[in-house]
């Protein structure tokens, strides 16, 4: 056989044996090792497994069983390399195990897989390490000991509460109830009672005393004394006077029972009104004064013919059943319609 065909050969034996002279020379070392210190039942034991290896290499930790020998194991952390002085570097794990009995353990022995930069791999073991669980009890103390009472709990009482919670909750009911039945009589005490001629009656007043020709406001003067008689001719007679002209309350007029000679008057004196409003037309004082005493004197009479149209049965008034006609020309009942 020639040299050359022993050479691949040669290469494959020395990189099979290239990671055991590792190990065998020192280069590769594998350690378990507990922290020092005293551990009782349950405590958590974190186990250092380090293995020292030339740089470039790679160790492969075993995954361990849940029930390793005397221990349990918790978990195991991820692996951690950090280079050494002398160039080599330390490859470590940390196992979380307990034990839950007293006395003296040792662990298992744990096989660790070291692989060169070539690929080839060698198991390295490292040794078992003993730990000692301490026992809680004092020796020769064989005395037994009642069991520890159960916590005590805190009464608490919540009658109080409750009753406090329903006294608030009446309170708050009361004040509600009562400012519902203020705001009804406040609704009530607002609904404006007065019968149509007593409203544009006062109404005039009010507009008398605004003094408005004597401050030559004319145009708004005949402009109140149009809407006071207007409001009035829709409440006594039901027609849309605010929203139609003078024209259209005549043609809504003539088609009620109304008496042509009280129509008449009514449009004459809207007319008037509509002639200083529109135009630049300018009355004298005492014609403006005059214009309020018309008015005054529309309502009362208007209002009496439709007291009388109303006992005889006519239509244009207020419809009414059984209206009366009292001493001062009202009718008693027109509060429901006003």
């Amino acid at each position: 056989m020639t040299l050359k065909r022993l050479s691949p050969l040669i290469i494959l034996l020395a990189a099979l044996f290239a990671v055991p002279a590792a190990a065998q020379s020192g280069q590769i070392e594998a350690a378990l090792t507990a922290p020092p210190g005293e551990y009782t039942v349950g405590d958590p034991i974190l186990l250092n497994l380090a293995v020292t290896h030339p740089a470039g290499y790679q160790v492969i930790f075993p995954e361990l069983p849940t029930e390793w020998g005397d221990f349990t194991v918790h978990s195991q952390s991820p692996l951690t390399v950090v280079s050494n002085p002398n160039g080599t570097e330390t490859t470590t794990q940390l196992i979380d195990v307990r034990l839950f009995s007293p006395g003296e353990f040792t662990t298992p022995a744990i096989e660790v897989a070291v692989a060169d930069p070539s690929g080839n791999v060698a198991q390295i073991s490292a040794p078992a390490t003993g730990v000692s669980i301490a026992s809680v009890l004092v020796e020769g103390d064989t005395e037994l000991r009642d069991i520890k009472p159960q916590a005590e709990l805190h009464y608490l009482n919540i009658v109080p509460w409750v009753i406090s919670s329903l006294l608030l909750a009446g309170a708050v009911g009361a004040f509600l109830f009562w400012r519902r039945r203020r705001r009804k009589k406040a609704t009530a005490a607002a609904i404006d009672r007065r019968l149509p001629n007593e409203v544009a009656l006062d109404e005039l007043a009010r507009i008398f005393a605004l003094s408005l020709p004597e401050q030559g406001q004319y145009k708004e003067y005949y402009t109140l004394l149009s809407d006071c008689i207007r409001t009035y001719i829709e409440k006594v007679y039901r027609i849309p006077a605010l929203e139609r002209t003078t024209g259209e309350i005549l043609t809504s007029m003539s088609g009620l029972t109304i008496d042509p000679q009280v129509s008449h008057q009514l449009v004459a004196f809207l007319s008037r009104c509509d002639l200083v409003k529109f135009s630049k037309f300018k009355p004298e004082l005492i014609e403006a004064h005059q214009a309020l005493t018309d008015a005054r004197n529309l309502v009362e009479t208007t209002w009496t013919s439709s007291a009388a149209a109303q006992m005889t049965g006519g239509e244009g008034g207020p419809p009414s059943s059984g209206t009366l006609v009292g001493p001062n020309g009202t009718i008693s009942k027109m509060e429901l319609t006003a």
